[in-house]
């Protein structure tokens, strides 16, 4: 018995250090890979932003809100922090995480929608937070806000469980066999899609749906818009476009949007809801009901500009170096 016990031992103590030295090297591939949403991570822990405007918020942000149009026609440096399918928990640690590492911004820009206010259970696209778990502060916040486990901070050998795809690119990224290079622009992706009609039946025949507002993620929402003040940090709630019809399958879409406007009004930020504009009616600007596609980004994304021009709300971004 007393050697069985040994040999058991020993068999976990190999297998430890096994899974120990996979988590290492895919940890120390994927901190240089440009997979998935991992640069902009990167971008944030290695202080690599020096931005005056960020844009936040789920893939509403990312693929719609346009740094290139930004920049042009602000003079400004924006950087684009969105990521799919995430509510405003995982959005939140993002946003302590950048001011943690980084030079304050001047102005966020806020997506908000119909599952902003939702609680990030499971987790979307996981592998983009495990690499970055060494760095405690980043942890903690995850932790805090029931992101991941316990055992994914505390028994780190473990947290690729179920992430094989994450493994692939670390190590192939490790050993120089492949690099994945981000097709993105500060965080920014036009996606050059047409309209898509059966997806769309389909998701119309899926029923109608509440929005949601978990007291939870609010709260952590109006801990941002706090935090933001005492930062001196100007914020812009933004509702980008929808494809029309969707009022027709969330319900309530009009609450939703007094819900955002109240918000605005008690904090004394800004609402700017394009949901109703004249591009919201035609499927031309749109590669699903959620979201604009290349032709749909430049147009609202120019017209976005043009209103915080006229608001005067940020300086250009060579005018913010001159203060430096």
């Amino acid at each position: 018995m007393k050697k069985f016990l040994i040999y058991i031992l020993g068999l976990s103590i190999v297998i430890i250090l096994l899974f120990s030295l996979i988590t290492f090297i895919t940890d120390k591939g994927l901190e240089k890979s440009e997979y998935g949403n991992l640069k902009e991570w990167s971008d944030i822990f290695d202080k690599k932003i020096h931005s005056n405007i960020v844009i936040q918020g789920s893939s509403r942000a990312w693929v719609q809100f346009n740094t290139y149009i930004l920049d042009s026609v602000l003079n400004a440096d924006a950087y684009n922090m969105g990521m799919d399918g995430t509510p405003f928990d995982l959005q939140y640690v993002k946003y302590k995480s950048y001011v943690e590492s980084n030079k304050y911004p001047e102005l966020i820009l806020q997506n908000v929608d119909w599952d902003t206010m939702d609680k990030n259970i499971p987790v979307f696209q996981k592998y983009q937070l495990l690499p970055f778990l060494n760095n405690h502060y980043f942890g903690e916040q995850l932790l805090n806000n029931n992101i991941i486990p316990y055992k994914d901070v505390y028994l780190p050998f473990l947290k690729y469980t179920g992430e094989p795809k994450a493994i692939q690119v670390g190590i192939a990224e490790y050993f120089g066999i492949k690099h994945y290079a981000s097709p993105k622009h500060k965080g920014f992706m036009s996606v050059e899609e047409n309209w898509n009609e059966s997806n769309f039946k389909k998701r119309k025949n899926g029923g109608k749906v509440h929005w949601v507002k978990d007291p939870e993620v609010e709260k952590l929402f109006i801990e941002f818009l706090q935090d933001c003040q005492s930062k001196n940090i100007k914020v812009v709630l933004v509702f980008a476009p929808y494809y029309h019809e969707l009022d027709n399958i969330i319900i309530d879409m009009t609450g939703l949007k007094t819900y955002y406007r109240n918000i605005a009004k008690e904090f004394k930020v800004d609402f700017l809801d394009f949901s109703t504009d004249s591009i919201s009616n035609d499927k031309k600007y749109f590669y699903n009901a959620s979201h604009l596609n290349k032709k749909g980004d430049e147009i609202f994304t120019l017209e976005l500009a043009r209103m915080l021009k006229e608001m005067q709300i940020v300086k250009s971004a060579n005018a913010n170096q001159s203060d430096k």
